[in-house]
């Protein structure tokens, strides 16, 4: 092979594999989603390992750094419990009269209500403490949550009159907390890149956080913010696959670490939906919800219920397309099945004609075993194929009916008083009906061997059905078959069996009334099960 050749060969593997990424980062991520509550679980147990240490008798030295642990632990992961312990680390640095640790717990708290979207009280807060006193760290951390402030309310603000201000003071920050920062600290490396892009140079941010990330692995929460903030570069360079790629993977992190005050699942959601991936957003979305709820913050929810009302809706209009699919597919095979046993009902007319009884009903008893062997494959296709044989049925009974009545018309306006008197005869409709009962009859009991034994077993003693013939249906047991296919509506059970709505309710009730159970007698006979 030339190198002209391997060249291409490397090429066209490159490209295969940057096609594939997108994927691989979704079905990563749909594995840590799936995982979600077990890896919660082990956060806790982690965490109520460190509470254990506050049950020692410790000292207020002892309970700050403690209580910093768990504010660590907590910071992501819970905001009223990391506030909590904020809180009670203030009181303690008051009482230790350490202005350092003061500032250093006031600063976390306000970082924690920012996440929570409380900015006044966070702004409330900044106006208490004396920047000029306080530590670089201490300083460049304050500058921070004020430009998480900014950045928290240009998101809220997104679109309207006030984002070119919020932009504005944001930019202003990022570049004073990476002049502030250490050369080459993650601190500078982030706000640098930033400010980077909020000047144009997207191409020299891209590239820096790309470098930077080589250090970090996904769980952390410097993996997952340089990952969002690269999908974020990505889109203003149109790249949307990029953008989803990294989306996915800064929110597979976000996961994995537990990082519960997270924005990447639901701008992901939000892209996925765009593109038509109804059920990964719909998946995406709800996670992100809970999250949200679980963490405590304001805004993720208020951004997530612009987006999930659009996502659910459009979830639901799937399912219902889908739905509608099915139905079609239902109706179709039923259509052929309904020709099938059209077919079958043409021949035995046939067969009544030119055959002996007994060659006919040897027939119609063999195609009913084969018909059976097929509705044994599976149950709902063999109730769906009985119960349409039925309607139509019945409705060749009507037809017969209608057909007789018109030509008896005809021959009484031809006055042929024989064909007449022929056709009057309600003898063809007798026919008719009971050629329906007995293949009905047949039919059902061969797919349902113990019907009658278990409509039995749900009556009382003195309220069992009693039949002389097992294989041969009484009315009472024909509507109980109807109601088993699901043909439930009395009028439509009236029309099947030739009877009166009246009737059909009478008998129910009855029936209902010698139940053993009555309140779930209808229920348990639509649970009795096929032959398998």
């Amino acid at each position: 092979m030339t190198p002209r050749h391997i060249l291409l060969t490397l090429m066209m593997l490159l490209a295969l594999s940057l096609a594939a990424s997108p994927s691989t980062a979704f079905m990563r991520l749909d594995s840590l989603i799936s995982n979600h509550d077990s890896n919660i679980s082990r956060k806790e147990k982690s965490i109520d390992q460190i509470k254990k240490k506050l049950n020692s008798a410790i000292g207020p030295d002892q309970e700050y750094v403690i209580n910093n642990e768990l504010y660590n632990a907590y910071v992501e992961f819970q905001n009223d419990s990391a506030q909590k312990y904020m809180r009670r680390n203030i009181d303690l640095a008051k009482q230790l009269g350490d202005e350092d640790k003061k500032n250093e717990s006031t600063l976390n708290l306000m970082h924690l209500l920012t996440k929570a979207y409380l900015l006044d009280e966070t702004e409330a807060l900044a106006a208490t403490l004396d920047t000029t006193s306080m530590s670089n760290d201490n300083k460049l951390y304050f500058y921070k949550i004020l430009s998480d402030i900014n950045l928290f309310k240009l998101e809220f603000h997104k679109g309207s009159s006030y984002e070119s201000q919020y932009q504005e003071q944001l930019t202003k920050l990022r570049s004073r907390i990476a002049a502030l920062a250490p050369e080459g600290s993650e601190r500078q490396l982030l706000y640098r890149a930033n400010y980077l892009n909020d000047t144009g140079k997207t191409t020299e941010a891209i590239a820096m956080l790309e470098e930077m990330l080589k250090n970090y692995h996904s769980g952390d929460r410097t993996f997952s913010v340089i990952t969002s903030s690269l999908a974020f570069y990505y889109s203003r360079l149109g790249d949307r696959d990029k953008q989803k790629e990294l989306l996915a993977k800064s929110a597979a992190s976000d996961i994995k670490g537990c990082i519960m005050e997270n924005s990447a699942l639901r701008q992901l959601a939000d892209l996925l939906f765009d593109d038509g991936d109804i059920d990964r957003a719909y998946r995406y979305i709800n996670c992100s919800v809970a999250d949200a709820n679980f963490y405590g913050t304001r805004l993720r929810n208020v951004q997530a219920s612009q987006l999930v009302p659009r996502i659910i809706s459009a979830y639901q209009a799937k399912q219902e397309k889908n739905y509608r699919n099915m139905r079609n597919l239902i109706i179709t095979l039923s259509v052929l099945a309904l020709l099938l046993v059209a077919g079958i009902v043409a021949l035995n007319m046939l067969y009544k004609r030119y055959r002996r009884l007994s060659e006919s009903r040897k027939r119609i008893n063999d195609e009913l075993k084969s018909t059976n062997q097929q509705l044994k494959e599976r149950d709902k296709i063999k109730e769906q194929y009985l119960g349409r044989f039925l309607t139509f049925s019945s409705s060749l009974i009507d037809k017969n009916e209608t057909q007789r009545k018109a030509m008896n018309r005809l021959a009484m306006e031809d006055k042929i008083k024989e064909l007449k008197a022929q056709l009057k005869s309600p003898h063809l409709d007798y026919e008719n009906a009971t050629l329906f009962y007995q293949n009905f009859d047949s039919a059902f009991l061969n797919i349902y061997p113990s019907f009658i034994r278990e409509v039995n077993s749900l009556l009382t003693p003195e309220g069992v059905i009693d039949t002389k013939d097992e294989h041969q249906l009484t009315r009472e047991l024909r509507i109980l078959a109807l109601i088993r296919l699901g043909i439930t509506d009395n009028k439509e059970i009236a029309s099947i069996l030739r009877a009166s709505i009246a009737t059909v309710y009478t008998y129910r009730s009855r029936l209902k009334a010698r139940a053993m159970n009555k309140d779930s007698f209808e229920d348990d006979i639509k649970r009795i099960q096929a032959l398998s």
